[in-house]
């Protein structure tokens, strides 16, 4: 049998299709996503997007995935869901990672005894310490040997007590630095975690692109630092979650897009841009019930508390969850299906950093989904085929990102933002030398300069024009307004 990834098929959306899939197969995951998009009516895939952070956070610190060439990888994900305000994100978020959030927050009252009888221990020690230290001064200040004070020193370096760790596993609109020091001093599995995404990727924690990309592939990374301690991070997980405006990311990706789309970050995203449901949601009497969600927190709490148990036993092996048989060929069949239409032509050309992270994402979501649900032995046929179709759903909405048609309209809209500037000033007409002189500067050869300003001209956006006579070429901003 040869899969299609691709495929049309009765059963499954197909390609271009904004039906979502199906994960009737995952009665936990279905049902609670379910009762949340009655309950709250925001955007489906919103919401799909928040429970597969919250799995992704319990569950990459104890599962890895073996796939069928042999390679073992982490289960994290990275997620970005792109909606304007008014769509309910954080409510969405906050339904998912309540569980989370709660758990965090009462392992953290209950560090905090420990923590004080730390400090008073610390403090103490430190008295000790400093009294070495100026015993050891004044022998050198009369040139005396201070042979005895400094083994005394030594001693006590070995007694320095050792501050309680914390099992801190989100983090919200955090830097870099203090994401990445957190899971060395803390747990080295944690969550990045924002629903006003906007002020992470502006942010620091995207400035290290390069040390992104290596933990989300399970590679140590280190961390150097002028004014502490560098340190280096050795098998750490990170689920990156974010919920952003579509003008922020737009602006984001105007200024860091093309160097955070070169370094494959992107490509490691499952990215969904769903429809508003704003003027579609009503409101009744009727009291929502919250059943399936109280099972699903549950289920988040059985592996938190899976993962206390590893971290205060300081437990860095994990499960290795594998394939069988069938799916095993399955997944062959897949990969090289992904593979061929990354080839001039298909869906997936220019798209290779997207598609060649196609079958990693794929095989983490079908470990993640098989190990939440409960199912035993390796991951099935059944779970492998979902998991697919639910990573090529997110597959269409990166190709409209992302896809040459995307990057056609980036192109028009970053020059009409350009042109913007001599609207806004009163001012209609620009000489089209002056933008090929002074304007972006991928604009500035005459080819690619015509290409996007006879797109704009067949958008109605701008005319191009010459005066009777001359040979100095024109663009109107404001063709709307007629007249000449």
């Amino acid at each position: 049998m040869y899969f299609n990834y691709f495929r049309n098929s009765a059963n499954k959306s197909n390609f271009g299709d904004d039906s979502y899939p199906s994960l009737s197969q995952f009665p936990l995951l279905d049902a609670a996503i379910n009762e949340a998009q009655a309950n709250i009516q925001a955007p489906r895939g919103l919401i799909q997007n928040a429970a597969l952070t919250a799995i992704s956070v319990v569950l990459q610190g104890l599962v890895d995935i073996r796939k069928p060439n042999g390679q073992v990888a982490p289960t994290s994900l990275m997620l970005l869901a792109i909606a304007d305000s008014g769509e309910r994100k954080s409510t969405v978020e906050n339904v998912f990672l309540k569980p989370i959030r709660a758990f965090q927050a009462k392992q953290g009252e209950e560090v905090k005894e420990s923590q004080s009888v730390w400090k008073v221990k610390y403090d103490t020690w430190m008295v000790r310490r400093n009294g070495v230290l100026k015993a050891i001064m004044k022998k050198a200040s009369k040139g005396l040997s201070a042979d005895e004070e400094e083994k005394v020193l030594l001693a006590l370096e070995k007694e320095a007590p050792a501050k309680p760790k914390e099992f801190k596993i989100l983090y919200e609109d955090s830097t870099s630095e203090a994401l990445f020091h957190g899971m060395y001093e803390n747990l080295p599995a944690a969550g990045l975690i924002s629903s006003e995404g906007g002020g992470v990727l502006e942010g620091r924690a995207f400035n290290d692109l390069s040390k992104q990309n290596a933990i989300w592939s399970g590679d140590s990374i280190t961390i150097d630092r002028k004014t502490a301690e560098s340190f280096k991070l050795v098998d750490a997980r990170l689920t990156v979650s974010l919920m952003v405006q579509e003008s922020v990311f737009s602006k984001y990706m105007a200024h860091k897009g093309g160097v955070s789309r070169g370094s494959g970050l992107w490509a490691r995203f499952l990215i969904c841009r769903p429809a508003s449901t704003q003027g579609t949601r009503y409101v009744s009497t009727h009291v929502p019930s919250w059943y399936h969600q109280t099972q699903f927190a549950s289920r988040l709490e059985h592996f938190l508390e899976m993962d206390l148990i590893c971290f205060r036993g300081n437990k860095k092996e994990k499960e290795v969850i594998g394939f069988d048989s069938e799916a095993a060929r399955l997944w062959v069949e897949i990969a090289n299906d992904i593979e061929s239409r990354m080839c001039a032509g298909g869906i997936l050309y220019g798209l290779g950093d997207h598609g060649s992270k196609l079958v990693e994402v794929i095989s983490r979501l079908a470990a993640l989904l098989h190990c939440f649900e409960g199912f035993e032995g390796d991951i099935s046929m059944s779970t492998l085929q979902a998991a697919t179709d639910l990573a090529k759903w997110y597959s269409n909405d990166f190709i409209k990102l992302f896809g040459e048609n995307s990057k056609e309209n980036d192109e028009e809209q970053e020059l009409n933002c350009w042109l913007d500037s001599f609207r806004k000033v009163g001012k209609r007409f620009v000489k089209k030398n002056y933008i090929l002189q002074c304007g972006p500067g991928k604009f500035r050869k005459k080819a690619a300069l015509e290409h996007v300003l006879l797109r704009l001209v067949n958008n109605s956006a701008i005319r191009i024009l010459n005066y009777p006579g001359g040979k100095t070429i024109y663009v109107d901003l404001c063709p709307w307004q007629g007249g000449l």
